[in-house]
């Protein structure tokens, strides 16, 4: 994809993001405690009753993303910008988002997802928003009344537990509803636990020692789950066209660049992070046939989990992002690029 080189662009730094809340659950407002195993998963229906399915009993007529009758376009090379740089991509809407796609947002109940689900629907979109709590949110119910011919339907998913996972995906087989377009994969957290051994170090204030658990805890959720939604619902997803690849979309953060971690700390969430750009550069190469795949950084998004800190709302981040997604197709590289069309060096 062609791009000119501009000056780097504006990212928050290590310390602002430590400002923020000491907990960022991006997936709902559930603490991470309330993370428990899930019963059968169901799909609901605004105006409808739900269903309940599990994985011995699931059938579809999900057509299969390597549809013979569809050409398989060769793997672009990946984007490498050099370090220290931060490169404009030029986007051009070559995939819309629009009333003949169904997308799977992990992690919708409210920030940023909410807002994924949001802009998805005023497109046209079909969307599968997904939740952890026992009952549907009311921003999504709210959601649901407003939008009519059953355009959002939600379904329960524990991101912790692969058989939540699982039966969510056998859920979606058997509603018929055809194969995905699109998954954003947005749940993530960050963990109070950053520093060394709890002393303040340059510019980062005192902060309680990374432990064991909180590494192995952020990494369930920010590494290993990504790699277990695509295990699942990336064959219940299809091509709209020989170009119009699904997109697999996962969001990360600039602070899991290697080359941008000029501030240290933030140990679990840096390295789950920098985990889960190698599983997305993996999964773009073995599933090149199948879809694409693209990293988002969102920038330092003013939400209620970071105490409504940051430099710009959820509606321009997700704006933005939306903007990635659309300029990606079967012709597009792997790449890791900004709200702001920057691309990010690894």
């Amino acid at each position: 994809m062609p791009f000119r080189l501009l000056k780097a662009c504006q990212t928050m730094t290590m310390k602002q993001l430590l400002a923020t809340s000491s907990i960022l659950l991006l997936s709902s407002s559930a603490p991470v405690a309330a993370f428990v195993r899930a019963a059968p998963s169901k799909i609901s229906l605004p105006h409808t009753s739900s269903f309940t399915t599990n994985c011995a009993s699931s059938t579809s007529a999900i057509a299969s993303n390597t549809d013979t009758n569809m050409s398989i376009l060769p793997l672009p090379a990946p984007i490498n910008v050099p370090p220290g740089t931060s490169p404009i991509e030029t986007q051009n809407n070559v995939n819309p988002i629009n009333s003949s796609c169904i997308i799977l947002v992990v992690g919708a109940t409210r920030g940023i997802g909410l807002e994924f689900v949001t802009q998805c629907l005023k497109k046209g979109a079909t969307v599968i928003a997904t939740y952890r709590s026992d009952d549907i949110p009311s921003t999504i119910q709210d959601l649901q009344h407003k939008y009519t011919e059953n355009k959002l339907r939600s379904i329960r998913v524990d991101v912790c537990d692969e058989s939540s996972i699982e039966n969510a995906a056998a859920s979606y087989r058997s509603s018929n509803l055809g194969p995905l377009t699109h998954i954003i994969h947005n749940a993530g957290v960050y963990l109070p636990g950053t520093s060394f051994d709890g002393v303040a170090r340059g510019s980062r204030a005192v902060s309680p020692k990374v432990t064991k658990d909180v590494l192995m805890q952020t990494y369930e959720i920010n590494s290993v789950a990504p790699l277990l939604i695509a295990q699942n619902f990336v064959p219940l997803m299809g091509k709209r066209s020989d170009a119009l690849y699904p997109v697999l979309a996962f969001l990360s953060s600039k602070v899991g660049s290697v080359d941008d971690n000029g501030s240290g700390g933030a140990y679990a969430y840096r390295s789950s992070k920098s985990a889960l750009n190698n599983i997305a550069k993996s999964l773009s190469v073995d599933l090149q046939n199948e879809v694409r795949v693209v990293l988002l950084h969102p920038g330092y998004v003013k939400t209620d989990m970071t105490g409504g800190k940051g430099f710009i709302d959820a509606n321009e981040s997700v704006s933005g992002m939306l903007n990635a997604v659309e300029a990606t197709d079967g012709n597009s590289g792997f790449r890791f690029v900004d709200f702001k069309a920057c691309l990010i060096p690894w």
